[in-house]
């Protein structure tokens, strides 16, 4: 594995608290991040910390980005996983860093995604996934078999009676309504057993299946 260091002909005035002085070489702790990624920008989970990489990094990311992918919806966000450490002070674009080793880079699941989500629904048969996210401002579908994502922007669910109903609309007539009833529901594959159900309208199709809450650990 790589080292994170930096050269310094005056050892006094380097200030890090991540970081080990060794006579006049500053190397830097090497520290495992997890957030999402968007080609040119990572925001970490811990914090909400913006980081930014050279070209080099960047390119490297982005390419295996738009692997993940479709191109039709090219504002998606991946979890991303990596060790490596801060180069540098914060701009307004973030904190300029360093990967020593990158561990993954993944679709975002209702497993994997560290940032709060309000509820994230899926179905199979075929299987289909959405996350409701009022702190990444979305309501994304995503259908795999196409593939192909929607994307709306997030708007706050009504409720009624023990359901929560979410409704949405993009600039191109796409439309979508998301009720979450507050009810056991089995994924009718592994069998395991979900505290809400959920149904799904999407430009007049409907899907069904369940949905967990950010949080939630089901066995």
């Amino acid at each position: 594995m790589l080292s994170c260091s930096q050269n310094s002909n005056n050892p006094q005035s380097l200030v890090n608290k991540d970081s080990i002085k060794v006579g006049a070489h500053l190397v830097k702790k090497t520290k495992e991040y997890k957030g999402v990624y968007h080609p040119g920008q990572f925001k970490n989970c811990e914090n909400s910390e913006l980081f930014t990489f050279n070209d080099s990094t960047q390119k490297m990311l982005d390419s295996i980005y738009y692997k993940l992918l479709p191109s039709s919806y090219p504002n998606q966000t991946v979890f991303m996983n990596f060790e490596g450490c801060v180069d540098s002070f914060p701009t307004n674009t973030g904190f300029q860093t360093s990967i020593t080793e990158l561990i993954s880079m993944d679709l975002k699941n209702s497993s994997n995604s560290c940032i709060t989500y309000d509820y994230w629904c899926m179905g199979n048969e075929p299987f289909w996934q959405v996350q409701i996210s009022e702190k990444e401002n979305l309501i994304d579908f995503y259908d795999p078999m196409i593939p192909k994502f929607y994307h709306f922007n997030f708007q706050k669910g009504k409720i009624e009676g023990n359901k929560t109903v979410y409704n949405s609309e993009d600039k191109t007539s796409n439309s979508i309504q998301i009720s979450i009833t507050n009810e056991k529901c089995s994924d009718g594959m592994s069998e395991r057993q979900y505290n809400y159900s959920s149904e799904i309208i999407l430009n007049g199709k409907t899907y069904k299946g369940c949905a967990i809450k950010f949080g939630e650990i089901i066995p």
